[in-house]
């Protein structure tokens, strides 16, 4: 979360007129051969952003901009987006109004007929002194650090910093499940700070700082799970690490969930988890490195509770490339899927200025995250 100062540009309607080899929309393949996933954390990508057009209703902000000409070169058949608004009237607003410029973005459009979100933890506030300042944030302290400070997850503002999957293809919206209200406490082996957190706060304090979404795709007669999170940063808090533990749960929910852990219980009340026998990809932005040292537990940092995990792959093409370029660049957006799945190609969109300097400026415009994608091979049941 990084401020930014950029001259105000236009685009003139159409959106944007690009050429693109990649592969056409999915009602224009008979038989295709895989299906593209890819997550991409765009920074503080609000509502009022998306609303500001030209007279030719051309979307003005160049950051905005520039992220959407990333997602129309690589074409993703699935995306999840991070920081994203993701408003308690509305979860999906800003989703769909992302989806309405590229369906419209002139000579190169890109439907995604299917669009998910849901509430959020962010800026939710509390009700109690979290960060122990002596101060118990109100709503009257919207849009400042005290409000994020205060609530279930960071937010200056309720809904800030929220998910949403755009896809080309079905989701069985019936069967999503989500724990954006399941409780630290009741993750098996929590590592909650001991003594920081009262008995009454921990009797209501969520493990998820956003929330963690199992969300079905249907994909030409199979199904794939994206399992989509947003984890905390594990920083910005004390010697308690707060934060760092939190984190380190939050990576390792899904471990759980792949256990079929029966002390997982969803929004509906649902218990358990998916099982490791079933088309997952992990996606987002983990907050989590290899080599982080700010959540630091059991055998490692958090993300090697799922790089180490026989269950899951981290694919040749993304292994060791940094997404991110805060700390000098460092891996933190992950796709993880199932080891069982065939992966085809993958890559990190962080093109070297050098070479492309247009195209390392447009990244470095869009957002600190870089998008990252794979595919994977159709059907998703089998590997050789």
């Amino acid at each position: 979360m990084r401020s930014r100062t950029l001259a105000p540009l236009r685009l003139f309607a159409p959106l944007l007129l690009l050429a693109c080899a990649e592969p056409p929309a999915v009602s224009d393949r008979a038989r295709p051969t895989h299906v593209r996933v890819a997550t991409f954390n765009i920074f503080e990508l609000g509502q009022e952003k998306l609303a500001e057009r030209d007279s030719m209703a051309a979307i003005i902000d160049p950051q905005v901009r520039a992220a959407i000409e990333i997602i129309l070169d690589v074409r993703p058949d699935v995306l999840l987006l991070n920081e994203i608004d993701a408003l308690p009237d509305d979860p999906a607003r800003a989703a769909r109004d992302l989806a309405d410029v590229l369906r419209s973005s002139g000579l190169n459009p890109l439907d995604y007929p299917y669009v998910y979100s849901a509430p959020t933890n962010t800026g939710e506030l509390s009700g109690f002194d979290l960060n122990r300042d002596g101060t118990v944030a109100t709503a009257a302290d919207i849009g400042t650090r005290t409000h994020g400070d205060d609530s279930w997850g960071y937010g200056t503002y309720h809904g800030q910093y929220g998910m949403a999957v755009l896809s080309r293809y079905p989701i069985d919206t019936a069967a999503v499940r989500t724990f954006q209200r399941f409780l630290w406490k009741d993750l098996p082996n929590a590592h909650i700070p001991e003594g920081w957190y009262s008995d009454e706060i921990l009797a209501q304090f969520r493990l998820s700082s956003k929330s963690h979404w199992d969300v079905p795709v249907l994909v030409h007669g199979d199904t794939l799970h994206l399992l989509a999170s947003h984890p905390t940063p594990p920083v910005f808090d004390g010697d308690e690490d707060r934060n760092g533990r939190r984190n380190y749960d939050e990576v390792g929910f899904w471990v759980h969930y792949l256990d079929n852990t029966t002390a997982l219980t969803d929004d509906r009340g649902i218990a358990g988890g998916l099982g490791a026998d079933r088309a997952f990809v992990i996606l987002g932005d983990l907050n989590a490195s290899p080599d982080q040292i700010d959540s630091h537990y059991g055998n490692g940092p958090a993300i090697r509770q799922l790089l180490d995990d026989p269950r899951i792959q981290d694919p040749p093409q993304l292994t060791g490339r940094p997404t991110a370029s805060f700390q000098r660049g460092t891996r933190v957006d992950y796709v993880l899927p199932n080891a069982a799945l065939r992966v085809l190609d993958g890559a990190v969109v962080w093109p070297d200025s050098t070479n492309d300097a247009a195209g390392a400026a447009r990244a470095t415009t869009a957002s600190d995250h870089r998008l990252v994608w794979l595919d994977l091979a159709l059907p998703l049941t089998t590997r050789p």
